[in-house]
């Protein structure tokens, strides 16, 4: 089945929606929210796939446009979104806030600690 570039484009930016959490008006908007969370390689093709969209409305400036280039950039796009784990990511990000939160803890009883010994406490 060939999928012309609009369909492409939607399915990128789903997968960019579910994935990544980046929201936006148009697959542009999505793609600079992005930011560092797209490799370079990716975040060129998707940039690809964004510039096509415009010429494919237009029917004589569609024809400029390389579909076996737009194919192979929605497949990488689509290979690095599905090699994404949000489940790993969650758990990545609480045990962050945590060693975080023991961090401050530990250097906070330190300072404690130093501060009773300098008053002659301990």
């Amino acid at each position: 089945m060939a999928l012309t570039i609009e369909q492409m484009a939607s399915e990128v930016r789903a997968g960019l929606d579910s994935k990544l959490r980046v929201r936006g008006r148009s697959l542009d908007a999505q793609i600079r929210k992005a930011g560092r969370l797209l490799p370079r390689a990716v975040k060129r093709d998707a940039i690809y796939l964004a510039q096509a969209l415009p010429l494919a409305a237009n029917p004589k400036l569609a024809r400029m446009i390389d579909m076996d280039k737009a194919r192979q950039s929605h497949r990488n796009i689509l290979a690095f979104l599905e090699g994404i784990d949000m489940a790993a990511q969650r758990r990545t990000a609480a045990l962050n806030l945590v060693a975080s939160i023991a961090f401050a803890l530990l250097v906070t009883g330190i300072l404690l600690l130093f501060v009773l010994v300098q008053r002659g406490f301990v």
